[in-house]
């Protein structure tokens, strides 16, 4: 019956309602929390607010922004109205942003700051289909006078006054959602490097989800940390929508600058990087290691070889000697243990490397200090596609 995310969302708050944690968000050093309830209540206000500004069944609204609480809020307020979700690259410069909002039309877009802000009303006067910019993050905008700008607490004061009015709209609304209807636009890297947009069914996404559990389970009991791309494929899958589907915790980074010591406190049990993340973790630990002492350094390569050897003989028609595994949780105990905690690995049960090919050499890496991942890609026709990690795919 739950064929949509916004209808998730509803399963959810019945069944953990005040009870049970959905989101966190570090906040000045603390870890606010967010029930399944509170998020319910935010994704009705933003939705009442957004259709007293009138949106409707159809339109495209963007949302600009890094991986906070207020982005997937504002997603699932689009798409319980019957709107279509496009997530722009906080990343993007004006120009580009200006080229994705032409082509799609968004009457609507929810912008984190200052700084997204100042970029779209840079490019307002090329968009003539954008009517309102509302931002979620006040610093530096409270004296801005335009009109094309709302803050998220006005909206929110919107919809709760449309309640009053409207007490069962939301619920009318999300419940005529289909699977089959469109949840977002994605881009990926089409021809020529031109990003080339697909519109992504729920069913399309929930299949994918549904493939990446039968792959590789996750549970109510687990963490995620979001910090890749919002609008990226396997955010969406991997990330939000498996919490979605299973209830497991959404954790948001306070900045990108902590995002890795927020990580390595959470230590979550899924992981979802792309590849060239990997890449740089490797070269990281590396570096670190080098600029070590001389007894780091010798004890790191003798049990970095004993890893080696360990993930050579991994295949099921070879098997380590007794004598080997005791030397490897020794090698594990002092080295790589340490390792996976700095980098927030030391739980990750559910680990995926995405978008990219990952060379053998870094693939070998991870797996002799006890990091063991699946590659995974994204297919236009059959969603997520796994393969062994270096293994190179052909897909469309």
């Amino acid at each position: 019956m739950e064929d949509t995310f916004p209808k998730l969302l509803v399963r959810n708050r019945q069944r953990w309602g005040t009870k049970g944690v959905a989101v966190r968000k570090k906040e000045y050093g603390i870890w606010r929390e967010y029930t399944w309830e509170d998020c319910y209540q935010k994704v009705k206000d933003i939705f009442l607010g957004l259709s007293s500004l009138g949106l409707q069944s159809g339109d495209r609204v963007s949302i600009l922004g890094d991986n906070n609480p207020e982005w997937f809020w504002s997603e699932l307020a689009i798409q319980a109205a019957g709107g279509i979700v496009l997530g722009l690259n906080p990343g993007s410069s004006s120009k580009e942003a200006a080229t994705l909002l032409s082509h799609s039309q968004s009457r609507f877009v929810m912008a984190q700051d200052q700084e997204q802000v100042d970029k779209l009303l840079e490019i307002k006067g090329e968009l003539p289909s954008l009517e309102k910019i509302v931002y979620w993050q006040e610093k530096g905008l409270r004296q801005y006078d335009n009109p094309s700008l709302i803050s998220l607490a006005e909206l929110i004061r919107l919809g709760q006054e449309r309640q009053q009015s409207h007490p069962e709209y939301f619920e009318q609304r999300l419940s005529q959602g289909k699977g089959d209807d469109v949840a977002m636009i994605i881009f990926t890297q089409g021809n020529n490097a031109a990003p080339k947009a697909i519109p992504a069914t729920y069913q399309f996404l929930l299949s994918s989800v549904d493939a990446a559990l039968a792959l590789s389970p996750v549970y109510v009991s687990d963490e995620y940390v979001s910090i890749i791309t919002p609008g990226w494929f396997f955010e969406q899958t991997l990330g939000f929508g498996t919490s979605l589907a299973i209830g497991q915790k959404l954790n948001f980074a306070e900045r990108a600058d902590t995002a890795h010591m927020d990580l390595r406190e959470i230590s979550p049990h899924t992981i979802v990087y792309p590849s060239q993340a990997w890449g740089q973790i490797a070269n990281a630990i590396q570096t670190n290691v080098s600029s070590g002492t001389w007894l780091k350094k010798t004890l790191y390569k003798r049990c970095l070889s004993l890893g080696y050897r360990m993930a050579d003989l991994s295949s099921p028609n070879r098997q380590a000697s007794p004598f080997k595994k005791l030397g490897y949780h020794i090698a594990n105990f002092l080295v790589f243990r340490p390792l996976r905690d700095k980098h927030g690995l030391n739980r990750a049960r559910v680990i995926y490397t995405a978008g990219g090919l990952l060379s053998p050499e870094t693939t070998r890496f991870f797996r002799a200090i006890g990091v063991n991942m699946v590659q995974v890609f994204g297919s236009t026709q059959s969603g997520i596609v796994s393969t062994p990690p270096g293994k190179e795919v052909n897909i469309e």
